[in-house]
């Protein structure tokens, strides 16, 4: 093989690599946008600026079907949620109505998406294998 072979070759990979990368690149800033705008749209949700099924349009609208069905989006959602709960909690005047408030919008959120206990039933399940 000679220099100007092993040259292109080494170059044409080079080449590969960083289209790859550029690739992935992308593809990851895109998913971290997607994140923090259905992060901010639970955030609205549970400070009662819209209502469940406004708030299922729009996350469909961003992120599609797939996205909502996963495990990802339960664990946003989640944790949405137990950032509304500690900031009820950090405020001095909440009550045991702000946290019954809180958790049935997080039931009406579970029920426009089809969300299940996730975690719990995989805890479950190891448990009886």
């Amino acid at each position: 093989m000679d220099i100007e072979t092993f040259s292109s070759i080494v170059w044409t990979a080079a080449l590969v690599g960083a289209v790859i990368w550029i690739y992935l690149a992308r593809r990851h800033r895109r998913l971290r946008i997607k994140r923090l705008l259905i992060l901010e749209l639970l955030k609205g949700y549970f400070q009662g600026e819209m209502p469940a099924d406004q708030l299922g349009q729009r996350t469909r609208e961003i992120t599609g079907r797939g996205f909502v069905q996963s495990a990802e989006f339960h664990s946003l959602a989640v944790a949405a949620f137990q950032r509304a709960i500690d900031a009820k909690r950090a405020d001095q005047s909440h009550s045991r109505e702000d946290e019954r408030k809180l958790l049935g919008l997080f039931a009406a959120l579970k029920n426009e998406f089809g969300l299940t206990e996730l975690f719990q039933v995989e805890a479950w399940r190891a448990g009886r294998e």
